[in-house]
């Protein structure tokens, strides 16, 4: 214990030794990279710095949009990606400094140096990878870079043959820094194998624990959530079924950008026939906003009175719901079937009501029945009903009281309207 509580003294010590022997000039250690995504590798190195190094300032300087190079994403998904990277150093010596995210020009290492100078106080140390060595006397015309400035070169773990030694000879105050923590990693090679980890399928099947080799879990869901680093394809045609505007918005919402979307309006159990209308209407405004192209299905409310008779007043999601769903699933799958879509789904999934292991059943069944792909996708989970009812808010799409049928008008206020139909349907 006591030889413990003399090495933490000492390490203590030489901590604080090194802070007053930095207070009149500080260190400041530069990263300055694209970031494109912000990996694993990075924070190895960041950590390995800060403990072998104790610097007072590692600067992270992201690059911004160059004339000489292209990123796969813009400039406004690097710059939150690496935002939550510096909270995950955790550490205050770690800074994000985001001037260049908005610079216009080329961005080379004298410009990144003089705005240092200018803005910070201290050394300067720059950060680069050892294969610079190779490269550096190549694009630093001026040898601002290679001589000026102050350089530490990182060895990686398995790379330590990655440039030729006689190139050294033309670069001046630098030193070499390894570290065993220190991965083999690269931007590219992530960027490469993100398509086959973000499936939509996993925003909802193994959301909680997802992520991305190489990546934190954080910039990992990031990713997955704005649909980043995903290849330029043809986008497959999905047919959305429709039970009414509020809950296609988070189909349309959440599949846009991966399938080419048709919307099928088919609401065969809704009564009143103006209740029924005014609903339609609602869908129809959601895919003029959102500029979906849609089929409208009949109205076909006395084929429902024939498929429910005997159980009609079951509870919601009982018998009289199941027949609803198996209607409705059939008629979607037939249509896509008959209209070239190989995938189909149901904007039911949205509503928190529904019975989605029904559904998903029968929406499997009338599938492989037709030979196409029905899309279990559950749009109500992760705030997806929520975030329903803030879009029909704020687009003011009506957004109805009860399910459809008129066995599920509530008691109340349209009791007596409730009665009537019943008893019109009993005539």
């Amino acid at each position: 214990m006591i030889s413990c509580a003399i090495r933490l003294a000492m390490s203590f010590g030489s901590i604080l030794r090194h802070r007053i022997m930095h207070e009149n000039n500080p260190k400041i250690y530069i990263f300055g990279a694209a970031f494109d995504p912000p990996h694993v590798g990075h924070f190895a190195l960041i950590q390995a710095i800060l403990h072998a190094k104790n610097p007072d300032t590692i600067l992270i300087i992201p690059s911004g949009e160059r004339d000489d190079k292209k990123y796969k994403i813009p400039s406004q998904y690097r710059r939150e990606m690496c935002r939550l990277f510096t909270k995950e150093c955790r550490d205050t010596r770690v800074v994000l400094d985001e001037y260049f995210f908005d610079f216009k020009g080329e961005m080379i290492t004298k410009d990144v140096d003089e705005y240092v100078a200018k803005n910070y106080t201290g050394e300067r140390v720059h950060i680069f990878g050892s294969d610079a060595v190779d490269t550096i006397c190549g694009w630093d015309k001026e040898e601002y870079a290679s001589k000026k400035i102050q350089k530490i070169f990182i060895r990686r773990k398995g790379r330590e043959g990655c440039f030729d030694e006689k190139n050294l000879e033309n670069i001046e105050n630098y030193e070499f820094f390894e570290h065993e923590r220190i991965p083999e990693l690269s931007s590219s090679g992530i960027r490469n194998i993100i398509p086959d980890h973000t499936d939509i399928s996993v925003l909802y099947e193994n959301y909680k624990h997802f992520h991305i080799p190489g990546l934190s879990k954080q910039i990992s869901k990031y990713i997955l959530e704005n649909r980043l680093y995903r290849p330029e394809k043809k986008k497959e045609k999905l047919l959305v079924h429709v039970c009414c505007g509020p809950d296609v918005t988070m189909p349309i919402l959440q599949l846009r950008d991966e399938y080419d979307l048709v919307c099928f309006w088919y609401d065969p159990n809704i009564q009143p026939k103006s209740e029924h209308d005014k609903r339609y209407e609602a869908f129809k405004k959601v895919c003029e906003i959102e500029k979906i192209p849609f089929i409208k299905g009949a109205y076909d409310v006395k084929n429902f009175f024939t498929r429910i008779k005997g159980v009609e007043h079951t509870p919601e999601r009982g018998e009289k719901c199941t027949y609803c769903y198996d209607m409705r699933m059939y008629v979607a799958a037939k249509l896509a079937k008959r209209f070239g879509f190989k995938f189909y789904t149901s904007s039911l999934n949205t509503s928190p009501k529904k019975d989605l292991e029904k559904l998903f059943r029968m929406g499997h069944k009338y599938a492989k029945k037709f030979g196409i792909t029905f899309l279990d996708i559950p749009f109500r989970r992760r705030g997806g009903f929520a975030a329903s009812v803030e879009y029909t808010k704020k687009h003011d799409i009506f957004r109805q009281n009860y399910c459809g049928c008129i066995y599920s008008i509530p008691e109340g206020g349209e009791s007596e309207m409730k009665q009537k139909m019943i008893q019109a349907r009993k005539e």
